[in-house]
Formats: structure tokens, C-alpha cells, sequence
């Protein structure tokens, strides 16, 4: 059996649901890299980010939660 049988065999038991994602992966395989596509602004975003994290200027996604809690509750709560 071929790879393509073995991956056509393997797509009839996906779920529409599953199938899409598939697609949405496999033609992300074949797309120039984010990085060599991205606008000058958004790589310049990503290295600053990079530097805050070398710099441990970051929060943990436990305090991120904590904080969105609290904004989110009514006041006088």
C-alpha cells in the first residue's frame, strides 16, 4: 500500500471535523514559513517578546487567569 493509500484509508475513518484540520495542516506544509512571509512588524513584535522572556518579564498563565478572574468579577465582590 502506498503512503497516499495509507493516508486516503486513514482520511475515510476522520470526521468532517477532523478532515478539515487535516487540510488546514497539510497546506500548511506546503507554505512558505511564517517568518520568511510576516511583515516587518510582526517579526520585530515577536523579537521584543523574545526579549521580554530572556528578561523574565512575563507572568505564568496561573497569575494571567488570577488577574482576567478578578477583572472580570462585578464590583464590591
Amino acid at each position: 500500500m502506498t503512503k497516499t493509500e495509507q493516508l486516503t484509508a486513514a482520511a475515510a475513518q476522520l470526521s468532517e471535523e477532523q478532515i478539515d484540520a487535516l487540510l488546514l495542516f497539510a497546506q500548511s506544509m506546503t507554505e512558505e514559513p511564517f517568518y520568511d512571509r510576516a511583515p516587518p512588524e510582526a517579526l520585530a513584535s515577536l523579537e521584543h517578546g523574545l526579549e521580554q522572556i530572556a528578561r523574565g518579564e512575563t507572568l505564568s498563565l496561573d497569575e494571567v487567569s488570577k488577574r482576567l478572574e478578578a477583572a472580570a468579577k462585578p464590583s464590591g465582590t
